[in-house]
């Protein structure tokens, strides 16, 4: 009876072995993924590379006064930021670059804006244009320096720059009724006096002030960059007392940029550019 029992026990302990390997068995068959040809293959194919197409040739369609001319600058380069630019545009991007310069020194925004309006060249010029930059401001704030000197009061600066605001919106307004789609890359104006004329009281806070103002103006238009440039030209006193004068400015009249101010200016709207090359390379 004894042995019987000892037979029965083994039994039982052998069917529930057997039951425990079934069980993982089948659950471990529920559990696994089947495989699956179509998906196998999905997985295989090599991804598409996506292939953006860039144009083969840029135009670059510059507007203003002495910055754009490039007054001030280099005999060996010329031309200021804009021709540093086209050189910039090409090399990076490994593109033909064409630049026409309409940048006429002393011009005032009203002068601008009639040019615009008058100027059959730029008429042909601005429709095929892929990047648009301009410079305005600094002779409407120079006429008003001009004008009350060291008489110049916080409110006669505020009210002038409220008038080139009205003018600067019609500027940017008529150059889109040429181009809808290019860029514009508004650079604004600079402090050459903050060494030579520092005992006009409200010229720093002006300059701050008017480039404020431009910048929020274009942030308000279709594709319109402003590119501040204020702070490029304030060497430090280790410079100055090195120097004597602003190293980067034209010692020819100490206003301009010369050779090393425009790299410095091409290099502030090249990083602009760069930044939103989507807008005109991109076909």
């Amino acid at each position: 009876m004894k042995k019987k029992s000892t037979w029965i026990i083994i039994i039982v302990v052998i069917l529930v072995a057997i039951g425990g390997v079934l069980g993982y068995y089948f659950t471990q068959s529920k559990t696994e993924p089947t495989t699956n040809n179509k998906t196998e293959q999905v997985v295989q194919k090599k991804k598409k590379k996506i292939v953006v197409k860039k144009k083969s040739e840029i135009n670059i369609v510059a507007i203003g006064d002495s910055l754009t001319q490039g007054v001030g600058d280099s005999k060996s380069v010329g031309g200021g930021y804009v021709t540093r630019l086209k050189s910039k545009v090409t090399k990076k991007y490994k593109v033909k670059t064409n630049a026409y310069n309409y940048g006429v020194s002393g011009d005032t925004s009203n002068q601008i804006m009639t040019r615009i309006q008058n100027d059959d060249s730029m008429h042909k010029d601005l429709p095929k244009a892929d990047i648009i930059t301009v410079t305005v401001g600094g002779n409407d704030f120079m006429h008003l320096l001009k004008r009350k000197g060291l008489d110049l009061t916080e409110s006669d600066i505020t009210t002038e720059q409220g008038k080139f605001d009205e003018r600067l919106k019609q500027l940017l307004s008529d150059i889109r009724s040429y181009n809808s789609d290019a860029p514009i890359y508004l650079i604004g104006i600079y402090n050459p006096f903050s060494i030579y004329l520092s005992n006009v009281k409200y010229a720093k806070t002006a300059f701050i002030n008017w480039n404020k103002a431009s910048a929020q103006i274009a942030e308000d238009q279709k594709d319109t960059y402003f590119i501040n440039i204020n702070n490029l030209y304030q060497p430090s006193d280790k410079i100055l007392k090195k120097n004597g004068d602003n190293p980067y400015l034209y010692t020819g009249d100490h206003f301009h940029p010369n050779g090393k101010g425009y790299d410095m200016m091409t290099d502030q709207v090249f990083n602009k550019v760069s930044k939103t090359t989507k807008e005109w390379l991109i076909k």
